[in-house]
């Protein structure tokens, strides 16, 4: 009767690869008719929004969109702010060997830099230069052999095997329309300059059948007010609550959760009095949800029959198991200067900030990480010659994050993002800024596991009775086990243990003499 082997999946990842492909959009772009010529660019920004991807054979390909702002200082009486906004799709495929067709991919784009010049008084080139970080998984059910049967007298090794398994994984798109009003001692909106969108997931919760996943979205309004002109600043926060259907989930598992802004939209309209003083937010976002279980099945490591011959084929799997995440917050406390020839200062008008990693180092049991920040302000001045100018400047930051049970040898997946950004001008000379970066780390430990995949059973050697000894002594080598032992004599571990007064079967010591009888051992067919 041939051998069955009884097997059970287990939902695992593999990190097929990751790697960074650097790709450049660049855009001429005309000054609209309606708006004056450019004198001076101020502060160029962008923002990508991942479209679609997908994994293809040895590659990813990657859809997006650049959503560029130019603010500029016009070629006019009073050099007034003004703004340029302008789109551009792109298409980019990052080659990774060995990605195939419904592998998962996760994206993610960091912008490096943003330059941009005045080809003449109409006309804008602006360029933008992007990392993006694709790393593919292959989800895979490894099987795992925890039983067999068929032969006669089958004698089976187990043994515990502790890993983390991949319960669940969902992805979910939520949106989120808010209204608001801006507050009273804002003046009203006459013209829209820039906007700027961050969300952040603030916790996480795993339920029985779902994750209930909690965050906000902080926008940034620069605008021109209907009063006098001049250049004011408004940010919002909006909470949200989501709840990603995790059919998998239990309320012990341990799960992480990813946030990726897509389209926003910001409107303005007037209220009851006529003002523009209405606020309409509406964000789309994607949330991918993971769920891992902790888990000690008892598998096969070794099987044997004293009366057949049984051969093995045993395959190797290599998955990458999820160690955890860690996230912290570092916070950047500095200042911003102006040069001594430019014009002093009257107003912060705003500031935004850009993270880039430099640097991932894991140790025992912690992270670091190493990188930039980039920081970009506008202000107003009271002198009529200039009176919108920029300040800019580079800041390195460092972080170390604990995560219990990493070690040199695993790999880890960043992510940095700005959190909140806080500004005041001390002096006409200086603005302080207090940043707030998030990051967070996941940790992945490339694992290796040789696990019985077939057996068949083979004609054996019929023993010899007449040539065996009685009784024979075996005595006790060093990393031996009754197992091998009964294995290697054809008999079992119960029937050595029995005759030797053996109380712990796994505990021999090197040595010790095992008395093997002659009718212990049986002849294989």
């Amino acid at each position: 009767m041939p051998v069955e082997l009884i097997k059970n999946p287990l939902k695992l990842c593999r990190i097929i690869g990751q790697e960074i492909s650097s790709t450049v959009v660049e855009e001429d772009i005309n000054v609209p008719d309606v708006s004056p010529d450019v004198y001076k660019i101020l502060y160029p920004s962008a923002r990508v929004i991942i479209k679609n991807s997908e994994t293809a054979g040895d590659k990813v390909m990657i859809d997006g969109q650049v959503l560029m702002n130019v603010l500029y200082a016009a070629d006019m009486e009073g050099r007034p702010l003004n703004c340029i906004n302008i789109s551009a799709d792109f298409s980019h495929s990052i080659e990774v060997p060995g990605a195939k067709p419904r592998m998962k991919e996760w994206v993610d784009v960091v912008i490096q830099h943003v330059e941009s010049e005045i080809i003449n008084s109409r006309k804008i080139r602006i360029r933008v230069i992007m990392d993006i970080n694709c790393m593919v998984e292959d989800i895979f059910d490894m099987e795992l052999p925890v039983d067999a049967r068929g032969a006669a007298d089958i004698q089976v090794l187990r043994e515990s095997f502790g890993v983390k398994e991949l319960a669940g994984l969902m992805k979910d798109k939520y949106t989120i329309k808010e209204e608001m009003e801006l507050s009273p001692e804002k003046p009203a909106v006459d013209e829209v300059l820039k906007t700027d969108f961050k969300a952040a997931i603030k916790d996480l919760v795993t339920m029985d059948g779902k994750l209930q996943i909690s965050g906000s979205l902080c926008f940034t309004l620069l605008y021109k007010s209907s009063n006098d002109g001049s250049i004011e600043n408004f940010e919002g926060e909006i909470p949200f609550t989501e709840y990603i259907e995790m059919p998998e989930a239990e309320s012990n598992m341990e799960s992480i959760a990813d946030l990726q802004l897509k389209d926003c939209y910001l409107d303005v309209y007037e209220n009851d009095e006529g003002q523009n003083k209405k606020i309409s937010v509406n964000a789309n976002m994607d949330l991918i949800g993971k769920t891992y279980k902790d888990l000690a099945p008892d598998i096969l490591n070794d099987l044997y029959s004293p009366t057949s011959e049984l051969e093995m084929e045993k395959e190797d799997y290599v998955f990458d198991e999820f160690m955890g995440r860690a996230i912290n917050s570092t916070v950047i406390k500095e200042s911003l200067s102006i040069n001594p020839k430019s014009p002093e200062i009257e107003k912060v008008c705003s500031m935004d900030a850009r993270v880039i990693v430099n640097e991932v180092k894991v140790m025992d049991d912690k992270v670091a990480v190493e990188g930039t920040l980039d920081v970009d302000c506008i202000y107003a001045s009271s002198f009529s010659g200039e009176p919108m100018n920029a300040l800019k400047d580079q800041y390195p930051f460092r972080t170390v994050l604990d995560l219990y049970g990493v070690n040199t040898e695993m790999n880890a997946r960043v992510a940095c993002n700005i959190d909140s950004i806080t500004f005041s001008a001390i002096s006409n000379t200086i603005v302080d800024f207090r940043i707030i970066i998030i990051t967070i780390v996941d940790a992945y430990n490339k694992r290796t596991k040789k696990l019985i995949d077939k057996v068949e059973e083979k004609e054996g050697i019929v023993l010899d009775y007449n040539t065996l000894p009685a009784v024979t002594v075996y005595v006790v080598g060093k990393n031996d086990t009754l197992w091998k032992v009964a294995k290697k004599y054809n008999t079992t571990v119960d029937a050595i243990a029995k005759v030797n007064n053996i109380e712990n079967p796994d505990k021999i010591n090197e040595g010790d003499k095992i008395l093997i009888m002659k009718n212990m051992r049986l002849s294989k067919k």
